[in-house]
């Protein structure tokens, strides 16, 4: 995945290389948990990391990379995940099939929802991010369409290309607003129901 790091550093092809940025991107979790995403900075990463800053330096070329490359990395495992799921998964009713796609959706970096705000803001401040974003969240969207026309015995109609644009989209949507500012309700179950039914719907009614 040579394409999470920045092209003019050392790409982590190796195994031990690999576990370096790992740790990094756990540090930086640890101390966004802390303090304030502005309050952050390199040096500080590299000592919670038990590195030298010249070692974070030769995968990241500072905050922002490193920010963006947990970003890619979390979008990327995402993506995996559900897609997976969708592809395995022997459930036959449309919200079970749906339910799928929304899970874990809500639960990137579970129990650390300092770090879910900063990556979500880190992904929505740069275009180059949004755009990745976009074109997962069209993926996911494809895969969920297929899944239920495939497998779901109550679902009487495919939703119209407008429809698939917008059913995903209005999750993320969601999903940004109450974690950015701070509305509680991401990881409690009556929003994940909530979700569930609005995406259903677009295939039952």
């Amino acid at each position: 995945m040579p394409d999470l790091f920045d092209p003019e550093r050392t790409s982590p092809r190796q195994a031990r290389a690999r576990q370096t940025v790992a740790i990094l991107f756990e540090a930086t979790a640890q101390l966004l948990e802390r303090a304030d995403h502005g309050a952050v900075t390199t040096n500080h990463i590299a000592e919670r990391a038990g590195f030298s800053i010249g070692t974070l330096y030769r995968y990241f070329s500072g905050k922002s990379a490193l920010f963006k490359a947990m970003a890619i990395h979390e979008m990327d495992r995402h993506e995996r995940e559900i897609c997976a799921a969708l592809a395995g998964t022997r459930a036959d009713r449309v919200g079970d099939i749906v339910r799928l796609a929304i899970r874990p959706t809500l639960r990137p970096f579970e129990g650390r929802p300092a770090v879910r705000r900063a990556l979500l803001k880190a992904a929505f401040d740069s275009p180059e991010l949004g755009l990745r974003y976009e074109r997962m969240v069209t993926r996911i969207s494809r895969a969920l369409v297929e899944a239920v026309a495939a497998k779901a015995l109550d679902a009487p109609r495919r939703p119209t290309p407008e429809a698939e644009f917008i059913m995903l989209r209005g999750v993320v949507g969601a999903i940004r607003s109450d974690v950015l500012f701070g509305g509680g309700r991401v990881g409690t179950p009556d929003f994940e129901e909530a979700l569930v039914d609005a995406v259903s719907a677009y295939f039952t009614r």
